[in-house]
């Protein structure tokens, strides 16, 4: 009985998780189908398929690592997409698997300060929205709102969620406008803020890494949420990431809701975005 109850969050996480995923597992894997059925593998449907993978953003470094593990012991022999999804599982695993981190809260600190930055649009108001929820459900005491660092530590809360203004178009400005939160931030606690978190838009595609450098630049980011996942076809763009800054991934977002922004797992992510089933 204890066992049905636990697996039920799981098993609609996985259901939300894989939906969210269907544009970018569906092109995926139409792409694949298509290229593999009646032909033997060979160096050109190889090539065809590395082409696929950098269309679903996953970096050419990744995409050239799966089209190897394809390759190996297969050339001159028929092969299946199913075949070809495990390999995409196996190696997009391999890449999110060090970078898959939950967020500590350390009770240590109090209040925990976690500022949030991204550029307009990227869906970070509504993320921090959903974080308090999360934490606050957790048993933290969640504070909102930049001005409330001191009447945060007067409280006695847990954790302290910091908005921030998004705009990129001006670097300068927005380098001004975060040093000055983190001034003010740390005029109550020289070790603020303890966690800096870049929320990214997934259908950005390969904007994102231009946002992960000027926001690591400016504010030391220190872990990543990705939303709006379940809006493109271009989920890959998180691999990329992964890959490339090494940066952890605490949460992703499939949806609006609260219950569609949850911890990062690279085996689910991995098999979904694939288009295996279970």
């Amino acid at each position: 009985m204890n066992d049905t109850t636990s697996d039920t969050p799981k098993l609609s996480w996985w259901r939300r998780l894989s939906a969210g995923l269907k544009r970018t597992s569906g092109a995926l894997g139409t792409a694949v189908a298509d290229l593999v059925t009646k032909r033997k593998l060979d160096r050109a449907m190889l090539e065809e398929i590395e082409d696929v993978l950098l269309r679903a953003d996953l970096g050419t470094q990744v995409a050239a690592r799966i089209a190897q593990a394809v390759g190996a012991g297969r050339y001159d022999k028929a092969i299946s997409a199913d075949d070809v999804k495990n390999v995409v599982a196996t190696e997009v695993e391999k890449v999110l698997k060090p970078v898959a981190k939950p967020l500590e809260i350390d009770a240590a600190r109090k209040p925990f300060v976690i500022l949030v930055v991204g550029v307009n649009g990227s869906g970070k108001t509504t993320t921090i929205g959903k974080l308090a929820a999360k934490f606050a459900s957790e048993g933290h005491q969640v504070m909102l709102a930049f001005n409330a660092m001191t009447a945060a530590r007067e409280q006695g809360r847990d954790v302290l969620l910091i908005d921030t203004a998004g705009r990129l178009q001006n670097k300068a400005e927005l380098m001004n406008e975060l040093e000055k939160v983190v001034r003010v931030i740390r005029k109550v606690d020289a070790s603020a803020p303890h966690a800096v978190l870049l929320v990214l838009d997934a259908t950005v595609g390969q904007n994102a890494l231009s946002q992960v450098e000027a926001f690591q630049r400016t504010a030391g980011v220190t872990g990543l949420v990705m939303t709006k996942l379940d809006g493109t076809a271009r989920g890959g763009i998180l691999v990329a990431l992964a890959e490339k800054f090494k940066l952890p991934v605490h949460f992703i977002g499939v949806g609006e809701g609260v219950e569609d922004l949850a911890p990062f797992t690279a085996r689910d992510f991995a098999r979904a975005i694939a288009g295996i089933e279970s």
